[in-house]
């Protein structure tokens, strides 16, 4: 059932459940491997692992991360995808080794995309002054992209790194 088809009947009966947005999102389980090159502030090759699991439960999609460039690690982080259902969002909390941790709001969405605004707390000094997006999208059942954008102020969001991810298992 799609999300709209869900959207309609639960709107005209309204105390039955007809699946979650989240559920467009389930394909995600699994391995994922990537690749980029000089993006996220580093020079080099830059290799990504995402393992997607239904933890803690059927209502969240857990990512487990890691980005290492040239046999250095660069971060770990463990992310939480879930559906909002009173505010009709998509939300995720993204927790890295860095020390701090993403509080992400969904701005946008598409069949394919979901667009977030960040907030980070505690906000490291080198990010004062500076506004975060990120978006997950879907360019296939076994490809997708991740990406962050930056901006300084009110200006112009930047891509500040994007990862192409496959399905490995």
């Amino acid at each position: 059932m799609t999300t709209s088809t869900s959207a309609l009947l639960s709107k005209l009966v309204p105390n039955m459940s007809f699946g979650s947005p989240l559920d467009d999102w389930r394909f995600l389980v699994g391995e994922w491997k990537g690749k980029s090159k000089d993006e996220f502030g580093e020079k080099g090759i830059i290799e990504s692992l995402a393992i997607f699991s239904m933890e803690p439960g059927e209502k969240f999609i857990m990512g487990r991360h890691e980005g290492w460039c040239e046999g250095r690690l660069l971060n770990k982080s463990i992310t939480l995808l879930f559906f909002d259902k009173p505010e009709g969002k998509f939300k995720r909390k993204s927790f890295f080794s860095y020390g701090f941790v993403n509080h992400e709001v969904e701005y946008a969405r598409s069949s394919d995309e979901i667009r977030f605004d960040i907030q980070v707390e505690p906000l490291p000094k080198e990010f004062e002054g500076i506004r975060w997006r990120s978006y997950l999208r879907k360019i296939s059942e076994n490809k997708i992209a991740m990406g962050l954008e930056m901006t300084k102020g009110e200006g112009e969001f930047k891509r500040y790194g994007e990862t192409i991810l496959v399905k490995t298992s």
